[in-house]
């Protein structure tokens, strides 16, 4: 068929061509399915998803940040990778040009899992943090690439503009989150990284705003260029543009809790997703005889209610991992999960791509001189694999190394760590096996240094300060807890960590003073709980029973 074809889904006309004028130009729709659709599920989402996860998570609700974001994980992010997969596995032409890359990707990143969780922890998370920060702006790129073909404005140069703003504009606010910053450092660190001071944290900080500044100069002009010289861009990338890094923004730097934040931009980024791959594929469905039953069957009309029952179906998978007891079916799902986001991140790379001719086709764009319209094939598989080949020596060599010489496991790592980083000991006793004291003695380094380069985190300077006072250097991390409080005079863990070193060394009053601080600003009945036993054990050591029989009830 040609791509005059129509699709109709619900009454919404979707990738019809622009109609011409009287006058001979053509009418340019800007919507990619519909105004409405456009609004609802890809340029105002987070207008909804925002208050929505505020409102839960606010002291009315009451519901954990915890439990929300394990939710969003489960149905919006895990749920999210179906559409793509299913793709990828049912248009029988797509999977012939890259046949390989779907047969040989889910069992070696399978298997790549389990080295890694169970070694190298670090470095898995390091993977999924930068690879989800680079999906996230490929993403908004698309959308706005996609926006802008829809009214011909196919310029090489605006799209350079365009995915320079979107790489600005998710890159820079990660370094201006301490939060962020501080556990982005711990993994580098842990996976073997440089350590990095906080002066050339600073001046990296200084390049990204300097870029930022540029690139926006450098954008309005391009823009205003085009609006002259034409082709007009699409105003709606602009919407998309301000939606998609705003949201990150927002979700980064003015989301109290980083876990919260990530679960707002997820539900954002899942939506417009399971949108546009739904469109796409009920175009696909109309124009092709490549899919299979199943996928002509799904993406029918009126079928939308299946679709979305299967997203949730298949995240639902991911409650199974955190939620059973048994642990060998937990590491399982967890390495399904693992697999998934991978297969999802890796797969998207390049079966979405604007430049590919059948994309275009079912995305409902005209196809011109102007556009690139080269259709990927096999012919790139060499080259594909070229460029992945260091990646995968690198992990192969990585894990023959751990076959012969067994580091500790991310178990053992996880375990020293919650009893020196987490907990103080009291009376210093440092590990006696020489591997994991070792070990500890980097994650000791670490930490002062992450609390040196990020001295704005407080739960920086916390972990820095417990592992002083559990190497018993007390002195130095009385300073770090009080430098803490100086800066944050209602952080509550310190004023406890600061009660805990004062208790040891027999100073009463001012433990007491600390406990009863930060009783003051428990959150809920555990930590105050907590916080009268810590007060009670002050009077048993005072001799004070009655008072202390007080205390704990």
């Amino acid at each position: 068929m040609s791509a005059a074809t129509t699709l109709t889904s619900g009454g919404t006309t979707v990738g019809q061509p622009a109609a011409p004028d009287r006058d001979g130009t053509e009418t340019r729709k800007p919507w990619m399915i519909s105004a409405a659709a456009d609004c609802f599920l890809i340029l105002l989402t987070p207008l909804i998803a925002a208050p929505a996860v505020l409102l839960l998570s606010s002291e009315q609700v009451g519901v954990k940040a915890a439990t929300i974001s394990l939710i969003v994980a489960a149905f919006f992010a895990l749920g999210h990778h179906l559409p793509g997969l299913l793709r990828a596995y049912g248009d029988r032409e797509l999977f012939q040009r890259f046949k390989w890359r779907f047969i040989l990707a889910p069992p070696l990143i399978l298997l790549a899992y389990f080295p890694l969780y169970d070694f190298h922890f670090d470095l898995y998370r390091l993977i999924i943090l930068v690879w989800a920060t680079w999906h996230g702006l490929m993403q908004v790129y698309g959308f706005v690439r996609i926006y802008d073909a829809r009214f011909g404005s196919t310029s090489r140069a605006t799209a350079n503009w365009d995915w320079m703003l979107c790489l600005c504009g998710f890159v820079t606010p990660r370094l201006w989150k301490p939060e962020q910053v501080s556990h982005t450092l711990d993994h580098w660190y842990a996976a073997g990284g440089p350590f990095i001071s906080q002066a050339t944290l600073n001046l990296i900080r200084s390049v990204a705003l300097a870029a930022c500044v540029v690139v926006i100069l450098g954008y309005t002009i391009n823009y205003i260029v085009q609006l002259y010289r034409g082709p007009r861009p699409n105003p709606l990338k602009l919407v998309m543009l301000a939606s998609g890094i705003g949201t990150w923004w927002f979700a980064m730097c003015f989301v109290d809790e980083l876990i919260l934040g990530i679960a707002l931009f997820d539900i954002c980024h899942d939506v417009q997703y399971n949108a546009i791959v739904w469109t796409y594929n009920r175009r696909l469905a109309s124009l092709s005889s490549s899919l299979s039953g199943f996928m002509k069957f799904l993406f029918r009309r009126g079928a939308v209610i299946l679709y979305v029952g299967l997203i949730t179906a298949y995240g639902a998978l991911g409650l199974v991992a955190p939620l059973v007891a048994d642990g060998t079916v937990s590491r399982f799902f967890y390495g399904l999960i693992f697999t998934s986001t991978i297969l999802h991140y890796y797969y998207d790379g390049f079966i979405w791509k604007v430049r590919d001719k059948t994309n275009q086709l079912n995305l409902g764009l005209r196809q011109s001189s102007s556009l690139q319209t080269t259709a990927l094939n096999a012919v790139g598989t060499y080259a594909h694999a070229l460029k992945w080949s260091p990646a995968i020596v690198i992990l192969g060599l990585l894990f023959a190394s751990d076959a012969v010489d067994p580091p500790l496991t991310t178990e053992q790592k996880q375990k020293i760590e919650h009893s020196y980083a987490n907990t103080l000991v009291g009376k210093p006793t440092l590990p006696s096996k020489k591997d994991e004291l070792s070990w500890l003695y980097t994650r000791f380094e670490a930490a002062q240094a992450i609390a040196d380069t990020v001295p704005e985190d407080p739960g920086a300077q916390l972990k820095a300060a417990v592992l002083l006072a559990n190497f018993g250097r007390n002195d130095e991390a009385v300073d770090r807890l009080e430098s803490i409080l100086r800066q944050s005079p209602d952080y509550r863990d310190a004023h406890v960590a600061l009660g805990d070193i004062h208790f040891y060394r027999g100073n009463l009053e001012q433990a007491a003073e600390h406990y009863g601080f930060a009783m003051s600003q428990s959150a809920n009945d555990m930590e105050r709980s907590a916080m009268q036993r810590k007060l009670g054990e002050i009077e048993l050591s005072r001799q004070d029973f009655a008072a202390a029989k007080n205390k704990t009830q």
